[in-house]
C-alpha cells in the first residue's frame, strides 16, 4: 500500500512538474511578446504630441506634447514647433524634463529587446533578471516624465488655448489626449513585465528523485546481499559497475571419485591408499562465461 501510494505521488509530481515547465515556456514566450510592444508603445509615446489638447470650450485649437506643440493659424493650417535637436525650442524646463525621461525609458526599451539575444548565449535566468532590471528602470524614467509634464501647463502657449486658469496640473479648459493615456498604460506595463521577468527567473523546478522502482536504467541498482558479494564490490556498487562477470566451473573427464568410497561396496575408489597405483587421469575444468 505504502509503494502504491509512491509511486502515485511521483506520478503526480512528473505530471505537474512537466505541466510548470510547459506554462513557464509559454509564459516567457508572452512576456517577450509583450517586451516588444512596451517598446513600440514608448516609442509612440515619446514621438506624438497629442498628451494634452484643446477641448470644446478652449480658447483656441492646438495640442502639446513632451517637446513638439502644434497650433492652428488664422488660415486653418496646422503649424508645429519644438525640435530634438534644439531644446531651446521646447516650452519649458518641465517639459524639458519629461522629454529627457520619456527618452531614456525609450531607448532602455530598445535595449531590452536586443537583450534578448542574450537568451542564445547565456542561462535563461541570467538574461531575464537583466531585462527585467532593464524594464523596471525604463518605467521608472517613464513614471518621472509623466509626472513632470503637468508641471509645465502654466506655460503662456499653454494658457494661450487651454485659458488663464491653466497652471501647475491644472488643465484649465484643455482635455488629456489619447498618448497621455498611453503612456499611463505603458508605465504599469513596464512595472509589470519587470514583475514576471523576476518571477520567471527566480522560480526553479525541484526535480524529485524517482524510487528505483521507477527507474529503468537502475535494474542493476539497488540492495545487495553482502553474502553474495565479491571482495572487488562494495554495499554501494552495482553489478555493472563492480566489473565482474559470473563464470561456471564445470568439471571435464571421468568422474570416478564422486562418491564416497562407502557408496560403492564392490569398488574401491581410485584415490584409496589401498589400490594399485594406475594411470592417473587429468581432470579438466573449462570456464564457462555467463
Amino acid at each position: 500500500m505504502k509503494m502504491k501510494s509512491e509511486i502515485n505521488y511521483h506520478e503526480r509530481s512528473h505530471y505537474y512538474s512537466t505541466k510548470y515547465m510547459r506554462s513557464s515556456k509559454a509564459v516567457g514566450v508572452l512576456w517577450g511578446i509583450f517586451t516588444l510592444c512596451y517598446t513600440i508603445l514608448a516609442i509612440v509615446v515619446f514621438m506624438q504630441d497629442q498628451w494634452i489638447g484643446d477641448a470644446d470650450n478652449s480658447k483656441g485649437p492646438g495640442n502639446f506634447g513632451t517637446w513638439r506643440w502644434c497650433t492652428d493659424s488664422q488660415d486653418g493650417r496646422e503649424i508645429c514647433r519644438g525640435r530634438l535637436d534644439d531644446f531651446g525650442t521646447i516650452l519649458s524646463p518641465a517639459f524639458r524634463a519629461a522629454t529627457v525621461f520619456t527618452g531614456l525609458a525609450v531607448i532602455i526599451s530598445i535595449l531590452c529587446v536586443v537583450a534578448l539575444v542574450l537568451f542564445f548565449m547565456c542561462r535563461s535566468s541570467d538574461v531575464f533578471k537583466i531585462c527585467g532590471t532593464m524594464q523596471y528602470l525604463s518605467g521608472l524614467c517613464l513614471g518621472i516624465g509623466i509626472l513632470s509634464f503637468p508641471a509645465g501647463w502654466d506655460n503662456d502657449e499653454v494658457r494661450g488655448v487651454c485659458g488663464p486658469q491653466a497652471d501647475d496640473f491644472k488643465l484649465g479648459t484643455c482635455g488629456i489626449r489619447w498618448t497621455f493615456v498611453l503612456a499611463v498604460i505603458a508605465f504599469f506595463d513596464s512595472i509589470i513585465l519587470g514583475c514576471l521577468a523576476f518571477t520567471l527567473a527566480t522560480k526553479k523546478l525541484k526535480f524529485l528523485e524517482e524510487p528505483a522502482y521507477m527507474n529503468p536504467s537502475s535494474m542493476y541498482q539497488g540492495e545487495i546481499n553482502p553474502g553474495f558479494m565479491g571482495d572487488n564490490m562494495s554495499l554501494t556498487g552495482s553489478r555493472k559497475s563492480g566489473g565482474l562477470q559470473p563464470v561456471m566451473l564445470m568439471p571435464h573427464g571421468p568422474q570416478d571419485d564422486r562418491y564416497s568410497e562407502y557408496s560403492h561396496p564392490a569398488n574401491r575408489s581410485s584415490q584409496s591408499p589401498f589400490r594399485t597405483a594406475g594411470p592417473q587421469v587429468p581432470q579438466v575444468q573449462h570456464n564457462f562465461q555467463l
